[in-house]
């Protein structure tokens, strides 16, 4: 090992230190793909055995269900690999071995050795709920999301754009979820504010929290899958 790979190593045994006492998922795989490490609450979170070794192994090899969204998850990494930055999508699966379908935001992170080389991604994923910071303010604990509401004020396609308007979502982000135009998707959120007399997103939360939509999820983004956001 040369003196470039010892301090490439060196780096990720730093990071993998810092993961190993989070309470959230938390990995690492190279830069084909082949998962590096995974902290205990990824194990868990996947799924996958602790007795499965899975230094070098692609998405496709794991003994999990979500396997089969290998296409997907390499697709995530190399947008990761392309962009610079962090790249979120909303996986949906039978995630921790349950039963019932959960939504999870999972980002990852593009991973740099010496002369800007890209060595790979560090992955998360967390619990998509409605916790606002509204929640935090009024100390409210996240509610349980629903796909039904009480109220028929919003079209659906405007009930999908209340959703990712909730998770503070810019409308860039909303237009591409959807594929829709970036007007389009003004024009959704110009609507639902008219329709809920506010004109703000502080107020919108408000109002949402009152109306009981504030644990709404649209019934496309708890499909089995990954959507990009």
């Amino acid at each position: 090992m040369n003196v470039s790979e010892a301090k490439q190593q060196s780096n990720l045994n730093a990071m993998i230190a810092m993961m190993e006492h989070l309470a959230e998922p938390w990995g690492i795989k190279d830069a084909e793909s082949r998962h590096l490490y995974m902290n205990d609450m990824a194990y868990r979170y996947t799924n996958t055995p602790k007795k499965f070794a899975i230094e070098g192994k692609f998405d496709s090899e794991f003994p999990a269900s979500w396997a089969e969204c290998e296409e997907e998850l390499i697709e995530h990494d190399r947008r990761t690999e392309a962009c610079h930055g962090r790249v979120a999508v909303i996986e949906t699966h039978f995630w921790f071995g349950q039963d019932s379908l959960t939504p999870y935001v999972s980002e990852k992170i593009p991973l740099y050795g010496d002369g800007g080389v890209f060595i790979g991604v560090a992955w998360n994923a967390r619990l998509l709920d409605t916790l606002s910071p509204l929640k935090y303010i009024t100390q409210q604990k996240p509610g349980v999301l629903t796909t039904e509401v009480s109220t028929d004020l919003f079209t659906r396609s405007e009930l999908d754009t209340l959703f990712l308007l909730l998770q503070r979502l810019s409308t860039k982000e909303i237009a591409r979820i959807y594929n829709l135009s970036h007007r389009t998707v003004e024009n959704r959120i110009y609507s639902i504010y008219q329709k809920a007399g506010v004109h703000t997103l502080n107020q919108f939360e408000e109002y949402c929290r009152h109306a009981g939509l504030d644990n709404f999820i649209p019934d496309r983004l708890i499909e089995k899958g990954i959507q990009f956001i």
